[in-house]
């Protein structure tokens, strides 16, 4: 028996000796050289990614750091097809060595990308509007959808990288249209990968200290709070910046690539950062959660030095997590337990909630608020009806400041045995939006302490991303804790 493969099999030898970012850029330069026969033409436009010259900033710094760690004669490139759109869609990656992981590194972390990923991304977000970015390696490729910093394709094999980008093109077809097709994680998936990796943390550091889940639970939902605060808001000190101490631990120089951002951290005391940052945020906006508790400084007293580098590993390790998995929606059903999660499809299915009409107010005043049980709704159900009143007073109060803005005057509706002196009442306006919400619209009864810390987790990550949303400025959160009480006190609850 012949063991010849046949002959469309036997690849030439320069095709045999190349790598596979080396092939990938050889099958680009043959579809739009001189000699390439195709029915389409090669329908991409390619343009060398250059920082600014002479410009002395963070965004010079980012993007030359980013260049300079491009394989050598392949430059990044930005990707566009004119023939749907000028808009660059792609940011194309190509490095050399091992600085691109094998998938399963990451897999069996429950990780989305490594340590020279996560610091490409921080390096280019800011200043870079990309739609995709695709990695690039001798033996590997990720494409990650940039927004949400997940990874929708990855390989090893150059007929794998041929189908996912050059095939479309070669179709005719829009690559950003053929890319958007590729199926996301959903809800439920995003959710139990955090899950597990958060419990990888609970094991590694509750094993070390002897800390009961529970406790373990609220403190890494702290450090979540204060990364995303840090990422989103920036914490006041240079040196508090996560992002500045993460770039800090970075090699300079090429080096073998690891999931493990550990290398380097004497540099970076993760206890000292989580007692300054959760201050200065208590300080600034009043957050209950942040509060120090003797049992925190008890936990951080026994710790041990390998232990504390552990803990400051687990903070830096939260840049190697998809942005994606901190959103509000998933980050509830990750601390809801199953019957939480089943209360609110329940609820979600059976319940119209329109707060205009639940809620006992006039235009400005509210007289009775909404009352939650939070053991009969469940997490994702409250957290549901909070955030619809958000979006009520959002409205309501906008409406108020557009006609002040184009009337000087407020049309608004009283009940006068509620109000007495309507003529100085107070009408509220954008700025006044949490205060009205937390201080008199809501009630949250709860059964045990760690059910509320939860929740209030759950709300202020709602509120920083209401915040970037509509563009509306942090304001201080006393009215969060006001907003709670315990069932013993409580008379009784009128079900929502």
């Amino acid at each position: 028996m012949s063991c010849i493969p046949p002959p469309d099999l036997v690849q030439p030898p320069s095709q045999q000796l190349m790598n596979l970012f080396e092939q990938f850029w050889k099958a680009i330069e043959d579809r739009r050289g001189p000699a390439a026969q195709a029915d389409i033409p090669f329908d991409l436009t390619l343009t060398e990614f250059h920082p600014p010259e002479g410009v002395q900033s963070e965004a010079g710094r980012d993007l030359t750091s980013v260049v300079r760690r491009a394989a050598r004669r392949f430059p990044p490139v930005v990707v566009s097809q004119p023939r749907f759109s000028p808009r660059p869609f792609c940011f194309v990656y190509t490095t050399s060595g091992s600085r691109l992981p094998e998938f399963h590194e990451l897999f069996e972390n429950y990780l989305d990308k490594n340590a020279f990923m996560a610091e490409t991304f921080l390096r280019l977000r800011p200043h870079c509007e990309m739609t995709y970015v695709l990695f690039l390696s001798e033996k590997t490729f990720f494409l990650f959808d940039a927004e949400l910093e997940e990874l929708l394709r990855w390989g090893s094999d150059f007929e794998s990288l041929e189908e996912l980008f050059l095939a479309p093109v070669d179709a005719g077809l829009d690559v950003v249209n053929a890319w958007g097709q590729i199926p996301r994680k959903t809800l439920a998936q995003r959710s139990e990968e955090f899950c597990r990796w958060i419990d990888l943390w609970k094991a590694a550091l509750g094993a070390r200290t002897n800390a009961n889940p529970a406790f373990m639970v609220s403190l890494m939902q702290k450090v979540v709070l204060l990364f995303l605060f840090d990422l989103n808001f920036g914490l006041s000190e240079p040196d508090l910046r996560l992002r500045n101490n993460f770039l800090e631990l970075r090699p300079k120089e090429k080096a073998k690539a690891s999931v493990d951002p550990m290398a380097r951290l004497a540099g970076f005391d993760g206890i000292a950062w989580l007692h300054e940052a959760s201050r200065e945020v208590c300080d600034l906006y009043h957050l209950d959660f942040l509060f120090w508790t003797q049992a925190e400084s008890n936990f951080f007293n026994v710790m041990g030095a390998d232990t504390r580098k552990l803990f400051s590993q687990f903070i830096l390790e939260l840049f190697l997590v998809s942005q994606c998995k901190f959103a509000t929606a998933v980050q509830s059903d990750a601390f809801s337990d199953p019957n939480s999660r089943l209360k609110l499809w329940k609820f979600s299915v059976t319940e119209t909630l329109n707060v205009r009409k639940r809620i006992q107010a006039d235009d400005v005043n509210v007289y009775e608020p909404l009352n939650i049980d939070l053991d009969e709704s469940g997490v994702g159900w409250t957290l549901h009806v909070i955030e619809e009143t958000l979006e009520f007073w959002r409205e309501r109060c906008n409406e108020f400041a557009r006609q002040l803005t184009e009337r000087k005057r407020v049309k608004v509706q009283f009940d006068m045995f509620q109000t007495a002196d309507p003529e100085h009442a107070r009408i509220p306006m954008p700025e006044d939006i949490f205060e009205m919400a937390f201080s008199t619209s809501l009630r949250v009864f709860y059964d045990f302490p760690v059910q509320r810390a939860t929740l209030e987790y759950l709300i202020i990550l709602k509120v920083f991303e209401f915040c970037r949303r509509w563009n509306i400025p942090l304001q201080p959160l006393d009215e969060v804790a006001y907003m709670f009480s315990p069932k013993d006190r409580m008379g009784k609850v009128q079900e929502i």
